[in-house]
Parts: C-alpha cells; structure tokens; sequence
C-alpha cells in the first residue's frame, strides 16, 4: 500500500513535468532577462468591454457595461506565485471568476472558487466593496496558469477610468471597447506621450471597435512617495456622454454641467433636517459674541467631535448621509462631514455651500465630464468678503488655512441650480515653516545649550494631528525626541511648549540640549557637529531602481540658526565654504560665520516650493540632496590658543 501510494506521488509530480512545452520554457528564460526581479509574467491580457441599456438603483435609464477579461500568467521562477484578485460591490456584479492551470497545449479549469472576502473590517467601515481571489503557486520556471473573469457594470458612468499597468509585467494589455450606433462615448487618453500603444477602429455590423494594445510593460512598483499614478501612468477614461433608448436621446456626462446635476441630485437626496441640528448649534455658539467667533466654534466643534468613517454602499455611498444623523452618530465620511458643517453654518445664518474636490493625488480639472475627477467633499463659506473653503476631516487646520491635499485644486461649488468652479489657493514655503534656533556652549569637553523650533502653516497641523493623537503617557517622550531631531547623541530635558490646545498659535517646542556625546578629542584639538538636519532628506535620494519620481507632500521652508561659543583659551580652526545651490522648485543657502574668536553660527534655508521631483529632475535633485549632506557633515575644528 505505502509502495503504491508513493508511486501515485510519482507520477502525479511527473505529469506536468512532462506536460510543459519548451516554448513556454523558452519565453520563461528570455522574459526573465528582461523582468529581473518579477516572478510571473503576464503572457496575455485581454479585457472586452460591451456595452448595453438597462436600470439602475435609481429608476434610470442608463448604460450598463459587461467586461469580459482573460489573463494567461507565467512563471519565470521556479517556485513562483501571487495572488490574484477581482473587487466588487453594489456597482459591479462579478458572474465568472475561473482559475486554471496548463497541461502541455490545454487547460484545466479548476472547480475551486476563489477566496470571497469583504475589503474592509466593517467594524471601523461601512463598505460595500467585497474581493474574490485565487492564490497561484508555481513549481517550476515555465508553468502556465488562467484567469477568466466576467463582470457587469449596472451603471456605466462608475466605470470610469482603466491603467495598463499591474502589479505584474504583462507581455501584451489589450483593451477592446464594441460600442453600439445608439451609444456616443469618449475614450479619454491620459498620458499616452511618450508610451507605445497601439490604438485601432474597426467598424462592424453596426458597432465600432475602439482597440488599445501595449505591449512589455514592466509591473507597477510601490515606492516611497511616489507621484500618484494618475498623474505619470497611461490610462483611458471612459466618458459616457449620451445614448438613444425608444428614440430619445438621454444624458450621460458629455458636459461639466451633467456631472453637477448628477452629484446635486445625490447630494439633495441627503434628506436634511434642521431641527434636530438647532440645540447642537446653540451650544456651540453659546458666548460666542462676533460671526467670526461663531464660525470657528462651529468649523472646529466638526473637526473635534465627528470621527471620520468611510462610507460606500452602492448609490449610498455616493448619497451624503443626512446632516441628523452624523450629528446623532458622531461619525461620517467625507461627505457626511462636509453635509452637517454645511448644515450648521447655514442653520447660523452664513453662507456656505456643500462642495466637490478632487485631492491632489488626482490630476484631473472640473472641466472633465468624469466622475473620476472629485473623491472628496468639502464646504465652501462666503463671509466677510473673503472665500473659505472648510474640511471637516482635517483635524486642527484653523479657518484660514487649507490642507496641502486640496492646495491650488480646483472645487465645484453647490449653488442649488447652478454651481461655480473656485480654486483653493496654495501656500507658500514661507507659510509653511519650521525654524529651529540653537545656543550652544563648550566648556571642556561637555556641550550644551538651548534649542527652540517653531513650526507654522501645515508643519504646526501635522505636527498636532500625530501628538494629539498620542496616549497622554507618551507625549512627554515624543515632545524629547522632537527636540533631538533623531540624533543619539543628543539628551533633551526641561521641555517646554506653546498652548498645544490652541490650534490657531504657531507650535514652539524649546529646552535643555546636552551634546556632550557629539564631542570628539584628538590629539588635544575637539571636533564638533553642530548640524542636526535634515537627515530626512536620505529618504528622497533616488537610486538606479527607482521608477517614478516623489511627492514630498509638502511646501515647506526650514530655516536653521544654531551658534556654538567656546572658551576664551579656545579657537576655531576653519569652517567649510559656504553653499548656495538652486533649481527650479528647491534651493538652499548655508553658511558658518564667525562672530569674534569665541562664535561661531550656522544659517541654513531650505526651500521646497512645490513638493513634486520628476524622474526627469532626478540629476538635480541627487545633486542638491548629495550637497546639502556633504555640508551637514562638517565638524567644527576647535584647538587651543
């Protein structure tokens, strides 16, 4: 029995090793030349798009949309796998979902379903996104496996945007749309420059063949604050623009003025109550005396008070939850905050306006008939002459600051009937500030002194947003390292700050710095480093590997001024040359200057004036950040006199 069990192992191993054609093994070995360091190649994709009428949720005609896909993987490795999953909710019906494996020209299709699990923990969100997923194991370099997918789209305009890149190289993405005479679509082209897809239209028997091919294009790499896709990867997006049912011509998004109705008609069947909102607002402005007063109190009793939980169930998702029932739950999304901060203002007698945004990881401009262009929602407030624009889901920005996330992005603005495009103005580095100033004294070989940092603008927000987010226990420790800017050898002690309750007051952080550790003692001379950063920078130093280029997420200046005074019998030796260095959207100025025998001071400037480093800029880039770390690495030379 043991002898006949071990020959069944045997042989069912040897199968598929004699099943493999040496042409898969062949393309395995070249295509692992080419992808060093992908595992599976993805020999064909195929995705066919049709299109049809039908209903949705709401009683409307609309466009619904079928994806028919089909995927062959390779492996390049031996023992190579991955997972492969397919997302879907109240929009997207998954029908078919197939995994099979190949046995020499033939594939057999597996019985097994995929994994089906919900996205998200619906303990903390209220999401109707759910995946099925088939995990795929390979033993051997040129095993083959299958992927059938079938999909349908109940509502054609949330099939909004498709990438040719993955998570894997692909061999050759085909993306075939057959659209129907009754149907007049757009299919956008964003960032194709520079890329070879090739693009066909066929017409036939009534329909026309719109075909996109791209051929060897390497995986989608997850890097350290990379630029959003968006912004650098092609894609089409697919706008809906009108189609004939029962010879009348029906909307899609084929004007900017089609996407307001569509999100207007969500956003007023929120279905708002203001009575149960007045005993809330009364509270909240109870001794409030001026409007500007009155406005705060309510713009930061959201932001403190309502949790951010994101929300997306179908059509509810997309429908802001009622102003009474956030108020009531203490939670919402985006749009559910925006709603009740909406509420509150206009049940206190200002104008302000539910608004549509899209953040700054979205590239697109409100002209572009496309629901892909918003993912957020803010309120728009007309007061005193002057243009807020408010995010409940900000947590200790003051009234008139905005978020670097929606910064110089264009917002669409709820007039009831009609609506107006703003932008929101973005900051400058100056606005944006950390200063550090610095004491220090030698007296043998101990060192120390005093240092103060004063963060503004977004650098005071962010800093807020993480230590009121801190146990009480730990924020004493937190507020030490702050001060020790990442530096072992430093100690802090005796800190002390600005009023933390206030998030309208720039932050300060001072106290007592020992950098005793930082001195070094050869042959009687003492060498010192009084230039502490910015260290930080070492994460943003691209290397041959990195693909796309950094968003920063900030627009920032640093200003550093830090002095060391040593004892009369004392005396600097040299300092280093001053550094000056410049390109378009970052600079930085450096210098040591002596004062007298005994002083020595260090004035540094750093400006990022808009957080964004191209692949194109990455020469320059390595060359300023290479700079600044050669200068920061000078230690001061002290001997007798």
């Amino acid at each position: 029995m043991r002898l006949l069990l071990i020959s069944f192992i045997l042989l069912w191993i040897a199968i598929p090793i004699k099943a493999q054609l040496p042409d898969d093994i062949l393309m395995a070995e070249n295509y692992a030349k080419k992808f060093k360091e992908d595992d599976i190649l993805c020999t064909s994709s195929f995705q066919y798009y049709t299109f049809d009428k039908g209903k949705n949720a709401l009683n409307d005609k609309v466009v619904t949309v079928q994806e028919d896909a089909e995927y062959e993987f390779l492996a390049l490795k031996k023992f190579a796998g991955m997972t492969y999953a397919e997302y879907y909710n109240k929009f997207i019906e998954l029908n078919t979902f197939k995994r099979a494996f190949k046995y020499g020209t033939k594939y057999a299709t597996s019985d097994k379903n995929g994994i089906d699990r919900s996205v998200t923990d619906e303990g903390i969100f209220f999401d109707d996104s759910r995946v099925q997923y088939y995990p795929i194991r390979f033993t051997r370099k040129g095993d083959m496996s299958r992927i059938t997918v079938k999909k349908n789209f109940a509502d054609g305009k949330y099939l909004t945007r498709i990438f040719f890149h993955e998570s894997y190289p692909i061999k050759e993405q085909v993306i075939e749309f057959k659209v129907p005479e009754w149907l007049s679509v757009d299919f956008k082209r964003m960032n194709f420059e520079g890329y070879k897809i090739e693009v066909e239209e066929k017409k036939k028997g009534g329909y026309t063949h719109y075909i996109f091919i791209m051929k060897d294009i390497p995986a989608y790499k997850h890097e350290y604050k990379r630029i959003g896709r968006a912004y650098t990867d092609p894609h089409i997006i697919i706008q809906i623009k009108s189609f004939e049912s029962k010879g009348t011509e029906l909307k899609g998004f084929d004007k900017v003025d089609d996407v307001y109705a569509w999100n207007n008609r969500l956003y007023e069947m929120a279905g708002n109550e203001k009575e149960p909102l007045k005993a809330q607002l009364n509270k909240i402005v109870q001794g409030k005396t001026g409007d500007l007063e009155k406005i705060k109190a309510i713009y930061y009793w959201v932001q403190d008070n309502i949790r951010y939980i994101a929300y997306e169930d179908g059509y509810s998702g997309y429908i802001p939850t009622s102003a009474q029932d956030v108020l009531a739950k203490k939670y919402g999304d985006c749009k559910g905050m925006a709603n009740l901060l909406t509420e509150f203002l206009e049940l206190g007698g200002y104008d302000a306006r539910f608004s549509w945004i899209g953040t700054r990881h979205l590239p697109y401009s409100q002209q572009l008939p496309a629901l892909c262009v918003n993912n957020h929602a803010i309120t728009t407030l007309y007061f005193g002459g002057k243009t807020y624009f408010l995010d409940g889901t900000e947590k200790y920005v003051p009234l008139d600051e905005n978020a670097l996330r929606i910064q110089g992005k264009e917002v669409m603005v709820s007039h009831k009937e009609k609506f107006e495009i703003l932008t929101v103005p973005s900051a400058t580095p100056e606005q944006n500030s950390i200063i550090t100033k610095a004491d220090f004294q030698l007296a043998n070989d101990i060192i120390k002194g005093k240092v103060k940092v004063a963060l503004t603008g977004n650098q005071r927000t962010g800093f807020h947003q993480h230590y009121q987010d801190l146990p009480v226990s730990t924020q004493k420790e937190f507020l030490n390292d702050y001060l020790e800017f990442g530096n072992d050898n430093m100690l802090t002690t005796q800190v002390k700050t600005s009023d933390l309750n206030n998030r309208e007051l720039s932050v300060s952080i001072e106290g007592d710095v020992d950098l005793t550790n930082t001195v070094n003692t050869i042959s009687g001379d003492k060498y010192v480093g009084v230039d502490f950063f910015p260290k930080a920078l070492d994460k943003f130093l691209p290397d041959e590997k990195r693909v796309e280029g950094y968003d920063l997420e900030d627009v920032i200046r640093f200003e550093d001024e830090i002095s060391l005074t040593i004892p009369n019998d004392k005396k600097f030796i040299d300092k280093p040359e001053n550094l000056s260095i410049s390109f378009e959207g970052y600079e930085f100025n450096g210098a040591y200057i002596q004062q007298g025998d005994q002083k020595m001071v260090l004035k540094k400037v750093l400006l990022i004036k808009n957080g964004i480093i191209r692949k194109s800029d990455f020469a320059n880039w390595t060359k300023f950040i290479e700079s600044i770390k050669e200068f920061n690495k000078y230690l001061l030379s002290i001997t007798n006199k």
